[in-house]
């Protein structure tokens, strides 16, 4: 119990990695039944007429065998022909479910592929029981019984406010009273269909409420994911990869302030600044090859940096110094000539 109370931190990244391959996601089965029924209703309201038709065929052919003697090929017919129009009457709606109910996974996780494994623990009745009393199964029955209950109580409400017009179409002909039940009855459903959306919609916060609670970390657990990352060979090569690039932006984002790029031209670029107030010598501000040395030199011409063209000494400088190092003695003679000769275009 202490155990779970020190669990105040938020999951880490790697943690619901880890709860994500092992099928450990936080689904919402209310969202994805209630997309299902959503979409299903409005294209059952809009777009059944195919379906229909096709029903509505297969009736008037089952009518038309009525007074006909039958043997074997009839039945053969009658059984040919209503599996072929149900499939292809019902075959849009049971796709649209089968697509909906994929969208309502990725939706909330993604696709999750996760090779079945046969658990023998949960073979075991006993463990089932003691399952069946565990925290999560209460919530879901709780839910379960209160989506009843305001289904029940809204039906109640409904057919007491509508129970006069149910009685007055018992009076109408027949047709008349059809049409107005059918309408009666999508009131009903419209009703219970609302109910179903707005459950799940709470079901879908609590749902990722609960998930995020059940990954969450003690500082312990975190200063222990940490230390395992740290030695494995995969994190430390994204971890410099990503320390490389991090360094790169912060070197390129400092070109601007650069007072001459020395190049070879084409391969090799080094950015030079000298402060007087701040360093005795000029300092490297950025260096790179290929792809960087032509992103410098765009750089450099975007800000009217001069750039001077000196194979020897851009490759001497990439070669044997680093971003941030002021330039040593050996160089000052080249690096004077160079700034001397920029001060003078600058007047």
């Amino acid at each position: 119990m202490a155990e779970e109370e020190d669990k105040t931190e938020e999951p880490t990244d790697k943690k619901v990695e880890d709860a994500r391959k092992e099928g450990n996601v936080g689904k919402s089965a209310e969202v994805v039944g209630a997309l299902t029924l959503t979409l299903g209703s409005v294209y059952l309201l809009f777009f059944s007429s195919a379906t229909t038709n096709s029903i509505k065929h297969l009736m008037y052919f089952s009518f038309d065998l009525i007074g006909h003697e039958m043997d074997g090929n009839a039945y053969y017919t009658l059984f040919d022909t209503t599996l072929t129009t149900m499939l292809v009457a019902l075959s849009p709606l049971f796709v649209l479910i089968v697509v909906l109910v994929l969208i309502g996974n990725w939706a909330q996780f993604g696709f999750l592929v996760n090779p079945l494994k046969l658990d023998v623990g949960k073979i075991n009745p006993l463990k089932g029981i003691k399952t069946l009393f565990a925290l999560k199964k209460v919530i879901e029955a709780a839910k379960l019984a209160a989506k009843l209950f305001v289904i029940i109580v809204v039906m109640c409400l409904l057919f007491l406010l509508t129970g006069e017009a149910f009685l007055a179409m018992m009076d109408k002909e027949f047709y008349a009273s059809l049409e107005a039940m059918i309408i009666l009855i999508s009131y009903f459903l419209a009703a219970i269909l609302l109910i179903i959306i707005i459950f799940a919609i709470m079901d879908f916060f609590f749902t990722k409420h609960y998930y995020v609670k059940s990954l969450k970390m003690s500082k312990q657990e975190i200063k222990d994911e940490y230390k395992n990352m740290e030695g494995d060979p995969l994190i430390k090569g994204r971890i410099r990869k990503l320390q490389m690039k991090m360094a790169q932006q912060r070197m390129m984002q400092s070109v601007p302030d650069a007072d001459v790029i020395i190049t070879n031209p084409t391969h090799y670029a080094v950015a030079l600044k000298y402060d007087k107030t701040v360093n005795a010598s000029p300092l490297i501000i950025a260096k790179g090859i290929d792809f960087l040395a032509i992103k410098i030199k765009d750089i450099a011409n975007e800000n009217n940096i001069p750039i001077i063209e000196n194979p020897a000494l851009a490759r001497a400088l990439y070669d044997q110094l680093e971003v941030d190092q002021s330039i040593p003695e050996e160089f000052f003679k080249a690096i004077a000539e160079i700034f001397t000769y920029i001060y003078e275009l600058k007047k």
